[in-house]
């Protein structure tokens, strides 16, 4: 999925978007033109440097992915890898005095990679195969 985030960053869409877009491309879920937009409103941690726009849209995938007893157990470990890396959840802390958010949402996408992989079984929409 790295490879997705950073070539749909590159075209231009922000964090959010980015993760959201980058699973639906590797997991082969539809994208509303809903969802997508709703994602306008959640990049640069909601414009206030709140809550971390691609951490939330990593959730999203886990709720897209999963049911919701899954994605709330997978949740809990996500939050907790993340909060060991960063110390944080909002935006500022997260970003600190970096440039971009590159190295951050690149991180987001293998931690939900992992969660996605250790449960993979549990997967709620068909798989193609491979």
């Amino acid at each position: 999925m790295k490879e997705f985030v950073q070539a749909y960053c590159a075209a231009g869409e922000n964090c959010a978007f980015a993760i959201l877009h980058a699973a639906a491309t590797k997991y082969k879920f539809d994208l509303s033109k809903e969802l997508q937009d709703s994602c306008t409103v959640l990049q640069a941690g909601f414009g206030i440097c709140g809550t971390c726009g691609a951490l939330v849209a990593s959730l999203m995938v886990l709720g897209i992915l999963f049911s919701e007893n899954d994605a709330k157990r997978m949740r809990l470990f996500f939050f907790l890898a993340f909060q060991e890396k960063y110390h944080g959840f909002d935006c500022k802390t997260i970003s600190g005095d970096r440039k971009d958010c590159m190295d951050v949402m690149l991180d987001i996408t293998e931690l939900l990679e992992e969660q996605i992989a250790q449960n993979i079984e549990y997967i709620k929409i068909e798989q193609p195969k491979i």
